[in-house]
C-alpha cells in the first residue's frame, strides 16, 4: 500500500512528491516532507535543504582532502589521488568538448558540478541510513525534535531541486547564447528562423526543455526509491543488497543523462550560426 504523507506545515493542497525512507506497517508513505514557511517568502523543505547541504559538505570535504594529498609531479603520486581527481575532471571535459567545442573552461565549472552533485547525491542514498532508527529505537529526527524523521533521501527526488538545477541550465543558455552570438544573432536563430510561424513553438521548447530534464531525474530517483522499500518490506535485506549495483549503475547513468543534456543545449546555443544569415 503506497499512502499519500502529509509535511508537517503543508497544505492539504501540496503535490505528493518524493520518497521517505521510512514505512510502517501501514505502507510506504510518499511526500512526507518537512515543510516551513517563512514570511513573505512562502515555504521550502527544510529536509531537502538539509539533505542538499549534507552532499555540498561531503564533496568539499572530499575533494579537499584529495586535493591536500595531490603531489605537484604526478609520478611522485604514491597514493593515486592525482589520478582520481585527473579521471573525474577528463570525464566531464569529455563531456563538454563532445557537445560544446573544444574551448571547455567557460562551462566545465557548471557541468562538472551539477554532474558530481548528483551522482554524491544519488550514492548517498545507497547507504543505511535507517541503521540509526534502528540502533537507536526512534528517528533521528525524534531525537532532535524535529517534526520529520530525517532520514536522508536524495535531494535529486525533490522535484524543487531538480526543477531549479533545470532552471540554471535554462539561464546559462541563454546567457551563453547571447554572449557568443550577441541578442540578435541568438535569438534569429533560436527564436526567429525561418519559418517564423514556427517561433512561438521554439520558445515553448524552451520551457519544455528543463521541464523535461527535472521531470526525467526527479521521475527516476523517486521510482528507484519506491522500488527499494517495496522490496525492503517484502523480502529480506539480502535481495535489496543484490541490487545495489544496478542503483550505483542508475545513480550514475542519471548524473551523466543531465550532465549530457545541458551540454547539449549550451552546445546549440554557443555554436556559430554567422554564416547561415
Amino acid at each position: 500500500m503506497i499512502a499519500q504523507g502529509e509535511g508537517h506545515g503543508a497544505t492539504a493542497g501540496m503535490t505528493a512528491h518524493g520518497a521517505a525512507h521510512h514505512g510502517g506497517e501501514s505502507g510506504i508513505t510518499l511526500g512526507q516532507h518537512w515543510v516551513q514557511s517563512v514570511p513573505g517568502v512562502g515555504s521550502f523543505h527544510v529536509d531537502t535543504v538539509v539533505y542538499a547541504g549534507l552532499v555540498m559538505l561531503a564533496l568539499l570535504a572530499v575533494f579537499g582532502l584529495l586535493a591536500r594529498t595531490l603531489s605537484p609531479e604526478p609520478h611522485e603520486d604514491p597514493n593515486g589521488t592525482g589520478s582520481v581527481i585527473e579521471l573525474l575532471v577528463e570525464f566531464c571535459l569529455k563531456i563538454v568538448r563532445d557537445f560544446i567545442g573544444v574551448d571547455a573552461k567557460p562551462y566545465l565549472w557548471y557541468i562538472g558540478s551539477v554532474f558530481m552533485f548528483i551522482l554524491a547525491s544519488n550514492w548517498l542514498a545507497l547507504l543505511p541510513w535507517k541503521a540509526w532508527e534502528i540502533w537507536v529505537g526512534r528517528p533521528l529526527g525524534a531525537v532532535l525534535g524535529a517534526p520529520h524523521p530525517l532520514v536522508y533521501e536524495a535531494p535529486t527526488a525533490d522535484l524543487n531541486v531538480t526543477l531549479a538545477m533545470a532552471i540554471v541550465t535554462l539561464v546559462l543558455y541563454w546567457y551563453f547564447g547571447v554572449l557568443h552570438n550577441g541578442a540578435t544573432g541568438f535569438l534569429a536563430h533560436h527564436w526567429f528562423a525561418k519559418p517564423a510561424l514556427l517561433a512561438p513553438l521554439r520558445m515553448l521548447e524552451d520551457v519544455t526543455r528543463p521541464l523535461s530534464l527535472a521531470l526525467r531525474l526527479f521521475a527516476n530517483m523517486t521510482a528507484g526509491h519506491v522500488i527499494g522499500l517495496v522490496l525492503l518490506m517484502l523480502t529480506y535485506f539480502v535481495v535489496p543488497s543484490i541490487l545495489l549495483p544496478l542503483e550505483l549503475f542508475v545513480g550514475a547513468i542519471q548524473a551523466f543523462v543531465f550532465a549530457v543534456l545541458s551540454a547539449s543545449y549550451i552546445g546549440t546555443a554557443v555554436a556559430d550560426h554567422s554564416h547561415a544569415h
